[in-house]
């Protein structure tokens, strides 16, 4: 419990130290929504005095309160009840910690309403436009990446730009009438966290855009995630990481982009500038060939042979288990070829899974030797009906499972708990793995 008072503060307020925790409280506010947070942890909105961040705009007590808790989690948030006055206590404190606070008279009224703009599909709004609709400064579409929470009115603005903006490539690529959606985060790992998490949960109304021209966007439509999953990419150093990727359903089962909806759009992939396409010159001296390491000695070789054994075997054991569980009946192996074959609940169509252990530098070969063996157990020991699926111990690229997928191969990776489905068709195949 928080206790005494000092300038009808409790003296605890001084214990508040960590900027940290005060981006926590923010967080929460931004996923519950203004409403929900406010009614959560016991505060009224605020009159006059709101703390802004990323130009959004935050009840400044409400938020103090709530990071008090997040810093000392074994006494909890202040309440409402343990505030006695003393906004400009709050808001030096704020800034204090680095954050700026603003005085807006009557802003808890604007605050408070709920209305949703109406925007018409296919038009092309302007950065001022779009800052009067959702609340906020014109400049905050340069800064927020390709998406802008408004928690206020509980709405994700999402950015697209096909074919990539001049900043940065999320890949992001049409699939029929859906949207291929790339998650934030530029550097490293995404995480499912806060925008990303709000968009996976379909938390807020989602108001899709695509650039169209220097600060104009152009409305797509209203969409909902149906579907996420895992996958890899390059990141704005060109370092390989962890991505999440949302298919993006529209409320009218078309978006209005400006070409008509066709078939799924595979964007190829950028080329390294050494496969950059040239004349060729048969003057030209090849380069000499470098070996990638040196060469091993039998013993270690022999110690890589039995590793890789052990992990293909403990990767197909951990899919038969899971199929198990999930009521696959019919689950078999062929000796010296098919890992296994099994077949789904419900319809009793087949699965052939061809499992391959991945390291650091293998992913191209193993993936194309697992394509080239499942077409030829398909053709040679199943049917013309089966199902083809590709079981990893870590995640392939993302262009690499989109390769697959347009050859009909699901990609299914196992983390060491759980077998996660890469991609779509994998989501469509193998439903009855993922289902709680």
């Amino acid at each position: 419990m928080w206790v005494g008072l000092e300038y009808g503060f409790p003296v605890a307020l001084q214990e508040l130290t960590s900027r940290e925790a005060v981006l926590a409280a923010v967080t929460a506010y931004r996923e519950l929504g203004r409403k929900a947070f406010l009614k959560k942890y016991g505060f009224g909105p605020a009159h006059s005095y709101f703390l802004k961040y990323e130009d959004a705009l935050y009840d400044s007590k409400a938020i103090v309160g709530v990071a008090m808790g997040f810093q000392h989690p074994d006494r909890g948030p202040l309440t409402s009840a343990d505030f006695r006055g003393g906004d400009a206590a709050v808001k030096a404190k704020l800034e204090e910690l680095g954050f700026t606070v603003e005085v807006h008279k009557g802003q808890a009224d604007a605050q408070t309403s709920s209305e949703l703009p109406r925007l018409d599909e296919g038009r092309v709004y302007s950065w001022g436009e779009l800052g009067e609709l959702f609340h906020c400064a014109p400049e905050y579409f340069s800064s927020v990446g390709g998406m802008a929470s408004r928690p206020e009115m509980e709405a994700l603005l999402l950015i697209t730009h096909i074919g990539g903006a001049k900043s940065f490539d999320y890949e992001d690529y049409w699939d029929g009438d859906e949207l291929i959606y790339t998650g934030r985060g530029q550097l490293g790992d995404q995480r499912m966290n806060g925008q990303n998490n709000l968009l996976a949960s379909n938390r807020y109304t989602n108001f899709v855009f695509e650039g169209a021209a220097t600060r104009h966007l152009r409305f797509l439509g209203i969409a909902r995630s149906t579907q996420h999953w895992w996958s890899t990419g390059p990141d704005g150093n060109g370092a390989e990481r962890r991505i999440i990727r949302f298919r993006l359903s529209f409320s009218d089962g078309v978006a209005a982009k400006g070409a008509a909806p066709g078939p799924a759009v595979l964007k190829q992939p950028r080329q390294p500038a050494h496969l950059t396409p040239r004349p060729f010159d048969e003057t030209r001296v090849p380069a000499p060939f470098v070996k990638g390491e040196a060469r091993l000695s039998p013993e270690e070789i022999l110690v890589r042979q039995e590793k890789a054994a052990h992990d293909h075997h403990f990767l197909i054991a951990a899919l038969k288990r899971a199929l198990l569980a999930a009521g696959w009946q019919g689950i078999e192996e062929v000796p010296t070829s098919v890992d296994l074959w099994a077949r789904r609940p419900g319809d009793g169509a087949r699965v052939i899974f061809e499992a391959k252990t991945l390291g650091a530098d293998n992913e191209v070969p193993q993936t194309r030797y697992a394509l080239s063996q499942l077409l030829e157990y398909r053709h040679f020991r199943g049917a013309a009906e089966d199902s083809l699926c590709l079981v990893t111990n870590a995640p392939v690229s993302d262009a690499r499972e989109r390769f697959l997928r347009s050859q009909g191969v699901a990609v299914l990776t196992y983390d060491g708990i759980t077998f996660q489905a890469a991609g779509p068709l994998a989501m469509e195949m193998l439903g009855t793995l993922f289902q709680k």
